[in-house]
């Protein structure tokens, strides 16, 4: 007699854990969307709806931008 044995089926954890935090994502995203046109709310584009900690992050990028600017631009003609 030939020794059988059942193969066990193969899954990947992670696909499915991520397709459903994908998933549970749109489903927030739709609902927020949804309440929001019910409300009238408008959204607001630019830099008017940073939170404080992200208005840090934007003024470190800029003032690294304008050193950097500085240093290989304006320092290197002297």
């Amino acid at each position: 007699m030939a020794n059988k044995t059942k193969k066990k089926k193969v899954t990947n954890k992670s696909t499915e854990w991520i397709a459903g935090y994908i998933s549970a994502n749109r489903a927030t995203s739709e609902e927020n969307e949804r309440r929001r046109k019910e409300e009238g709310f408008q959204e607001q584009k630019g830099l008017k709806n940073l939170n404080s900690t992200e208005k840090v992050y934007v003024t470190v990028i800029v003032l690294g931008l304008i050193g950097i600017f500085i240093k290989y631009v304006v320092l290197k003609m002297f």
